[in-house]
């Protein structure tokens, strides 16, 4: 394409224009980011001593925020937290956009989806601290084909590691035949991961999925 100016004319160079667009939302983005980080540590209720790792937008507006401790959204005029302790599973599906965290325990929900209009490297960030957390998830038998699922999580923040033991249906935690196995199971998987249970975090019965 020639422009005329002063007399004379120029080329300009139509490569360029794709490079410039990209450029221009490159920073844009980048400017985006570093907003949300900074309504993050202004206005997100991070405990003393945690420390934000990433954010990301929803749909709606809503803001993320994922620590090396938990991860807040806001519901609302309100914030929830999910601390990694407390998440069974991380899920991102990259074409809806979705992620989807697993509770494993009654005080926070058994699903939350959230739809994220920009996800930045927070999916990445709740999936690598779901792992992190994770120490054991492992089946046991108790009664022939029954038995239970077992579950330890770091506690960020402290060395303590939470038990958690969801039963099979029909199984009666009382039962001192099930009592007796489930202490077994659980004496051996202590032994092997070497994680104990710290003060106050003796293993509890959780519900079943």
């Amino acid at each position: 394409m020639l422009v005329r100016g002063n007399g004379h004319r120029r080329r300009v160079n139509r490569a360029l224009a794709p490079w410039r667009r990209w450029v221009q939302t490159w920073r844009e983005d980048h400017e985006q980011h570093a907003a949300a980080r900074a309504r993050a540590r202004a206005h997100a209720p991070l405990r003393p001593g945690e420390r934000l790792l990433a954010v990301a937008c929803s749909v709606s507006g809503e803001l993320l925020a994922a620590t090396d401790w938990a991860l807040y959204h806001q519901a609302g005029q309100s914030w929830a937290r999910l601390g990694w302790d407390q998440v069974g599973r991380v899920d991102w599906d990259e074409q809806r956009r979705v992620l989807t965290l697993t509770g494993l325990t009654s005080a926070v929900p058994t699903r939350t989806m959230l739809r994220l209009a920009k996800g930045w490297d927070l999916p990445a960030v709740a999936a690598e601290r779901a792992r992190w957390a994770k120490v054991v998830d492992q089946r046991i038998s108790l009664n022939g084909a029954a038995g239970a699922r077992v579950i330890a999580r770091r506690v960020p923040g402290g060395p303590q590691v939470r038990w958690l033991v969801v039963l099979d249906q029909g199984l009666d935690a009382a039962d001192p035949g099930i009592r007796a196995g489930l202490e077994a199971a659980l004496a051996e998987l202590r032994a092997a991961t070497g994680a104990g249970y710290g003060a106050g975090a003796e293993p509890r019965i959780g519900r079943p999925w």
